[in-house]
């Protein structure tokens, strides 16, 4: 009897032994047999980065986990079945999705993303379409090519660079920029001399301007107080005394005007005054004929 006891005791501790060795592994792996699960299958086109118990998660928290994988049957495109573990009391609405995220770093979660507007669920006999999303590792591969052929253009650009670069022409445009910008510089300084003393000069011209505009508006003053009808009439009647005497001038009944107009009175002053200066130019030269002088 103490025989058999001793074996007993031995098979119990050999199955503890591989019960414990069995839950370890599978804690390790992440999973928790003493917890109920449903299993549903979800067909992934690419499985990259997904191992087995890689979380399943809801809005960051995990609600299960990959409990193996395998190639889907009599499918040519070897396409691959992910079973999930997930909870037992989570639902999976239909139109769900199931997306499989790897970072960076490779590590593989799949994103679940429930469908709030049905009330049909998945049972554990349906299939669910799983995607992958893109992450920055495939954005790169999607851009190798593209930036392969940008390769050259860069290359290209960066030799008419160079020639730029080492091009006397840039060196001597250069040197022409340094003597407009000294050019310049000088400018600015006579210009600003040039404020400095239009500055000073501004309230002289101020004081001018006020002053003439005080001038101008006394003699807008005095203007307004000038009578202008009657300077009106004064010059009218001035004008009129003009326009008369010059009538009386032109008309034949005045003294005046006869002496202007009579031609025969005009040819008679002329002979006399000639015969006058005959007369005296003949005195200045025979005085003797015209003035006596007796001595006694």
């Amino acid at each position: 009897m103490e025989k058999v006891s001793k074996e007993v005791k031995i098979g119990i501790a050999f199955v503890i032994a591989i019960f414990l060795l069995y839950y370890g592994i599978s804690f390790l792996k992440g999973v928790n047999i003493f917890k109920s699960s449903n299993t549903y299958m979800v067909v992934f086109d690419d499985v990259s980065g997904l191992t087995q118990s890689t979380p399943v998660t809801l809005n960051g928290f995990q609600v299960g986990l990959v409990s193996s994988m395998e190639l889907e049957e009599n499918n040519s495109a070897h396409k691959v079945v992910v079973y999930l573990d997930m909870d037992k009391g989570l639902k999976i609405p239909k139109g769900s999705k199931m997306s499989l995220d790897v970072s960076v770093l490779g590590s593989a979660t799949i994103l679940f993303e429930s469908n709030p507007y049905t009330k049909e669920y998945y049972s554990s006999s349906d299939t669910i379409v799983g995607l992958k999303k893109k992450g920055m590792l495939d954005a790169a591969d999607s851009m190798l090519p593209q930036v392969q052929q940008l390769i050259p253009k860069i290359d290209s650009i960066l030799t008419g660079i160079q020639t730029l670069v080492n091009s006397p022409a840039l060196a001597q445009s250069l040197n022409d920029v340094n003597q407009i910008t000294g050019d310049l510089a000088k400018s600015t300084k006579q210009l600003n001399a040039m404020m400095v003393t239009l500055n000073n000069d501004v309230p002289s011209i101020t004081g001018n301007l006020n002053k003439m505009s005080g001038d101008l508006t006394t003699v807008s003053s005095q203007l307004s107080q000038i009578d202008v009808n009657a300077t009106y009439k004064s010059i009218d009647a001035t004008v009129k005394n003009l326009q008369s005497m010059s009538d009386k001038l032109n008309s034949k009944e005045s003294s005046l005007g006869l002496m202007l107009n009579d031609r025969q009175l005009y040819d008679s002053i002329s002979t006399t005054i000639s015969n006058a200066s005959l007369l005296l130019e003949d005195i200045r030269k025979n005085p003797s004929r015209y003035i006596n002088v007796k001595v006694f």
